[in-house]
């Protein structure tokens, strides 16, 4: 490219030549700023988490804690909807294995109309053990056989043999529960994020589905003349122990919880692996104060041991600072008892050591036999090391595990989806939703989005270089609103300006603008190209949210923690750039142009303050949010708004 310094040189009036601009965009504003957008975001992370493990030391007393307690819980289930009423279960037993010391039935059961699920009923049969038994719900980890997994088959096992019932259950998009059609649809995590972003834009959470399975599978313990439903506990590994500790949080059935490979610190998990999974991750959760902490004190003194291993990708130094909040708590008000943490050599995965210390754990509590405690830990490492699944009883696997004749919910008579359910409450949202405008507009944007008023967003600005080139100058300045990302920002300005000025966007980074920005330039207007959070020269994420192939997801997943949204903070980006370039240029409305899922934020930036713009253009738009639900479409968490389909499609915001 052909740039000197101002002083230097007078332009020649001529048509600006594509590779003059991409060279000009191409140029760095900033200093090492890859990680620029990851780091200001994981700050907030860092400093959300660890306040929220100060709030559970500062309870000065039972009461202050109980208060807490509620609190939290209420927040958390309005983060994600709510669940749904209760209908019949319409259960039934599909068949009956006896072994030796218990007998495993087949089960059918209904956790909303028409959404089966298939689980595994273990009953003890030893003389020694008579009914009703104390019952543990065994949650699933992400095995792509869910219930049918030795592993988690081997720890119902166990638990029979020491006297427990057990319940496993398959998850959704897991063993005979895929919730898409074909031979090899999307499943098991992939399934779990599918669901996730369709439920995100309805205020739900894939977590919402998989929480109520559990608290089902509870209510048909208790219809069971064989339970004591009065004496529940609750266990799981990896998804599972997600699961667990959510479900010993949430149901005051729950009389014991030992939750495996999950817990250790969002601030831990967010910073060497990143951000997990749909149902891992709550709106807003951190800025309310529930953490990895707060499952263990969510229902203390109710007894909780954390099962984790040291050198799980869940990280165990993490474990161990969520477990000094936790053991800190029971302490001080007399419980030290009633909180355990068991931790294992190797890597993420529920071993025999901990299944076993698990059983333990619930014979202590539901059996009330005291000398079940205290766990021997060198001795269940060493049952770790000695395990041989080959020739374990590990129950049953498929087909002999199948709970329905073809091995899928799926092709039962009048089976649906939780798909088919969200496309119904869409339908229904849509039937209710009125239409928005003006300043109403304006208002539940800003609301839902987290988008402040234009007056409200007090920017810095700093310009970094000026150089004139061939047709036109250019001007790198950069952008930065208190407590968030640094943005750069370059401007092509015309020898002589003819036209509005343009706020040049691209998803991929503002490289991939010159095709617009040389169009409009050459139409002799001025050109902003901007580089948003998580977006081009700021783009890089530490950790690729589950391979997505969207770059800025798991930036968007964890400010989706912090009650935030990235359309929201690109679109209060959007909005101090156009304010710039408007009054650099004679306080002209600016001609918005965005490209692909920019798209998202540009219309969004353009329905709060739609005084500050000429017009809104938009290329290779993504999907409308109602058809991302319609299709079951993958999309991305970071161009989703919390609960917005309830009053807006974002294409909705494209006309004034």
């Amino acid at each position: 490219m052909a740039c000197v310094l101002t002083a230097a040189l007078t332009v020649v009036a001529k048509p600006p030549q594509p590779q003059a601009v991409a060279d000009a965009l191409a140029a760095p504003v900033l200093e090492a700023a890859g990680l620029a957008s990851h780091e200001a975001v994981f700050r907030q992370v860092l400093a959300a988490d660890e306040a929220a493990d100060r709030a559970w030391g500062a309870l000065p007393s039972k009461e202050a804690l109980a208060a807490h307690q509620q609190r939290l819980r209420e927040r958390w289930m309005a983060s994600f909807g709510g669940f749904p009423a209760r209908a019949p279960l319409n259960a039934r037993v599909t068949g009956s294995v006896a072994r030796e010391g218990y007998r495993l039935e087949k089960i059918l059961f209904e956790s909303q109309p028409g959404l089966w699920v298939t689980a595994h009923l273990f009953l003890p049969q030893a003389p020694a053990f008579k009914p009703p038994f104390p019952a543990v719900l065994i949650c699933c980890g992400h095995s792509g056989n869910g219930k049918a997994s030795k592993d988690y088959q081997r720890g119902a096992v166990l638990a029979a043999q020491a006297g427990l019932a057990a319940l496993i259950y398959d998850p959704i998009d897991q063993g005979e529960r895929l919730q898409l059609p074909g031979k090899n649809p999307p499943n098991n995590v992939h399934g779990h994020n599918i669901t996730g972003v369709s439920a995100m834009l309805l205020g739900w959470n894939t977590a919402r589905f998989r929480i109520w399975d559990g608290l089902r599978a509870l209510d048909y313990l208790q219809t069971r003349p064989e339970i004591d439903g009065q004496r529940l506990g609750v266990t799981g590994n990896s998804g599972g122990g997600t699961l667990s500790s959510y479900i010993m949080a949430l149901d005051d059935r729950i009389g014991a919880g030992a939750p495996s490979c999950y817990i250790s610190t969002l601030r831990a998990v967010c910073d060497r692996c990143g951000p997990q999974d749909a149902e891992q991750n709550f709106f807003g959760q951190l800025a309310f104060g529930m953490n990895h902490a707060g499952y263990l004190l969510a229902r203390a003194p109710m007894p909780a041991c954390m099962n984790c291993a040291h050198g799980d990708f869940f990280p165990f130094d993490g474990s161990q600072k969520s477990y000094a909040v936790a053991r800190a708590v029971f302490e001080r008000f007399g419980w030290g008892e009633r909180v355990a943490m068991l931790d294992v050599p190797g890597p993420h995965g529920w071993k025999e050591g901990n299944r076993a210390g698990s059983v333990q754990w619930m014979r202590r509590w539901l059996r009330d036999e005291t000398a079940a405690l205290p766990l021997d830990l060198p001795a269940l490492r060493a049952l770790c090391a000695s395990y041989d699944a080959k020739l374990a009883d590990c129950g049953l696997q498929e087909p002999e595990a199948w709970v329905t004749p073809t091995g899928q919910v799926r092709d039962l008579p009048g089976a649906r989806s939780v798909y088919d359910i969200m496309r119904d409450e869409l339908a229904a949202v849509e039937k209710q939703r009125a239409p928005l405008s003006g300043d109403a507009r304006a208002r539940k944007v800003r609301e839902l989005a987290g988008i402040r008023p234009l007056a409200e967003l007090r920017a810095a600005r700093m310009q970094t270089g000026r150089q004139n080139c061939e047709g036109f100058t250019v001007v790198r300045q950069h952008f930065a609103l208190p407590g968030g990302v640094t943005w750069p920002t370059v401007s092509l300005l015309p020898e002589k300006p003819a036209g509005a000025p343009v706020l040049a966007l691209a998803a991929a980074g503002r490289t991939q603008a010159v095709e617009t920005v040389t169009a409009y330039l050459a139409g002799g207007h001025p050109v902003m190209a901007a580089d948003l959070t998580a977006v081009g020269e700021i783009g890089a994420c530490k950790h690729r949210f589950y391979g997505s192939k969207h770059a800025d997801e798991g930036i968007g997943v964890m400010l989706y923690l912090l009650g935030e949204s990235l359309v929201g903070r690109q679109a209060e980006e959007i909005l101090v750039c156009a304010r710039a370039h408007a009054a650099a240029h004679g306080g002209a409305p600016v001609i918005l142009h965005a490209r692909g899922g920019l798209a998202v934020a540009a219309a969004h930036a353009f329905a709060a303050e739609p005084a500050l713009f000429a017009k809104l253009e938009l290329a290779d738009a993504p999907l409308a949010w109602s058809e991302v639900v319609r299709r079951a479409d993958r999309f991305s968490f970071a161009l989703c708004v919390q609960n917005a389909l309830r009053a807006y499609d974002w294409t909705d915001l494209c006309m004034r």
